[in-house]
């Protein structure tokens, strides 16, 4: 099993997504973040001080078999060559062991009469 991990901006997200779907990649969960740049030129300003806006983006997460990897990351590579632009983060790890939790029947709040 491997976790892939893809930080693509948001305004890219919809050609990748589209790309996903035509390649039938499985489900996959999608966070909002934010990525600062030290580097970068401060460019906000609230009540006269200046501080670093970010840009938005989107980090996309599987948890896939090791025959399912390449695929995965090919058909997001397909969907930034699509677009022609942009660029994305990619990150695939090795995952040891997985589980599901659910509470548990003596973990649950009881119900009071």
């Amino acid at each position: 099993m491997h976790k892939i991990e893809v930080v693509v901006e948001s305004d890219f997200f919809p050609i990748v997504h589209e790309a996903l779907r035509k390649s039938k990649i499985g489900p996959f969960r999608a966070s909002e973040i934010r990525i600062f740049d030290p580097r970068a030129p401060l460019n906000g300003c609230y009540r006269g001080v200046e501080y670093p806006i970010g840009r938005d983006c989107l980090k996309l997460e599987w948890i896939v078999r090791d025959h399912e990897v390449e695929s995965t990351v090919d058909a997001v590579r397909h969907g930034l060559d699509e677009l022609g632009e942009g660029n994305a983060e990619v990150m695939v790890q090795a995952v040891e062991e997985t589980a599901r939790l659910r509470p548990s029947v003596w973990t649950r709040k009881r119900a009071t009469g």
